[in-house]
């Protein structure tokens, strides 16, 4: 079996994600197959035919009991999103794919990106005026295109509508690329917000844009 196919199988993290939430129901409802399977056995020693129930019952406590441990070999140290605090939702959304993991969506005055397995973890980021952050900004690897006009908007990491983080992407060269903001030293990227540019990348200009401006993604 390849462990690695299993592992970024979705309904897979799904299904062990909640037997880890729910590991310790999980092992009571085996205690209590357990005691079954036992009865059942002492039932099937005096003479009675209940040995294939006896067994049913067994197998099912031997499965109750291993889930957790299976579950934590499949996701290890993976907690569900909503059990995460900022840190580890930070940290989180940097492991994750841009294409697979999340589902992007726009209307007229905004752009949205959330999480599949769990859609209450979005970024948004308003098109309108409250959205902007520096309107005509100015910087040597921002204005160096045919169009030359570049905006920096806001964009904002929520759970359940909580806010939770701001990020800034750049619009260069006619919106024809998001750049995430770079130290302005080093115009190195974090990989945080180079990953909220990958998720936004909706016209599949990122490593293009990056690579002219001179921009890199900060070793970790």
């Amino acid at each position: 079996m390849d462990i690695d196919a299993v592992r970024k199988n979705k309904k897979v993290i799904k299904i062990a994600l909640w037997i880890k939430e729910y590991a310790h129901a999980l092992r009571v409802v085996a205690g209590m197959f357990f005691v079954l399977a036992l009865a059942t056995g002492v039932v099937w020693m005096v003479g009675k035919d209940v040995e294939p129930i006896a067994y049913v019952f067994c197998l099912v406590s031997s499965l109750l009991f291993a889930s957790p441990s299976i579950a934590e070999y499949v996701v290890p140290s993976r907690k569900p999103v909503r059990h995460m605090d900022y840190e580890e939702i930070l940290e989180f959304i940097r492991t994750t794919n841009a294409e697979t993991d999340w589902k992007w969506v726009k209307t007229n005055w905004a752009e949205e990106a959330f999480l599949k397995e769990d859609p209450r973890l979005r970024i948004r980021v308003r098109l309108d005026d409250q959205g902007i952050h520096v309107r005509k900004f100015k910087a040597p690897w921002a204005n160096k295109y045919p169009d030359p006009t570049a905006n920096s908007y806001w964009y904002d990491l929520s759970y359940d509508s909580a806010l939770i983080e701001r990020f800034i992407l750049v619009s260069v060269d006619g919106a024809r690329a998001e750049l995430p903001l770079p130290d302005r030293s080093t115009l190195e990227v974090e990989p945080l917000i180079y990953k909220v540019a990958q998720i936004f990348d909706e016209l599949n200009t990122l490593e293009e844009y990056m690579r002219s401006s001179g921009l890199s993604v900060k070793n970790s």
